[in-house]
């Protein structure tokens, strides 16, 4: 590993000791509550809003990753901090094709703190492993380089 990929890393996942992921309940753009439970599956958890360009470009790596990697045990979940007609607006314009949950507008600043983000900054990942512990957080856009060194690891031991 170069000395550049090191420094990275370390700066990318600081903070990121394992820990049990919090509960998560949030609707899809129906209007339905879903849970966060998908243990033996390994989770990226992004944290993104239309109006962010830096979210969008990203969208593009996670579209392609759920279908390259979600056979393997990767499982894309996003969620919208915009109103529920514009994610789904953007849902259908950049061809999202892993689930969308929309939080809470009154929320979204304390449910960024929950997952560790008190900043606010989006785009936001948090990668939870097959056991269902969070193992890394990554602020900015997630890019191939990161995805290879965090996750790619991870989907070695889930079993989907």
């Amino acid at each position: 590993m170069s000395r550049f990929l090191a420094v990275l890393l370390f700066w990318c996942s600081l903070g990121s000791a394992a820990q049990a992921m919090p509960p998560l309940t949030l609707p899809d753009l129906s209007g339905e509550p879903q849970t966060l439970e998908r243990r033996g599956r390994v989770l990226l958890l992004n944290f993104w809003a239309p109006w962010c360009v830096p979210c969008q470009a990203e969208i593009r790596h996670l579209i392609r990753w759920q279908k390259q990697y979600g056979k393997r045990g990767l499982q894309v979940i996003g969620v919208g901090l915009d109103d529920p007609r514009s994610l789904g607006n953007a849902v259908r314009t950049l061809g999202i094709s892993y689930p969308v949950l929309v939080a809470d507008p009154e929320d979204q600043r304390q449910l960024l703190a929950r997952w560790g983000e008190p900043s606010g900054i989006i785009p936001y990942t948090v990668v939870i492993g097959a056991d269902g512990e969070i193992k890394h957080r990554y602020r900015g856009i997630l890019d191939e380089t990161i995805f290879s060194a965090l996750v790619l690891p991870l989907l070695q031991s889930a079993s989907p």
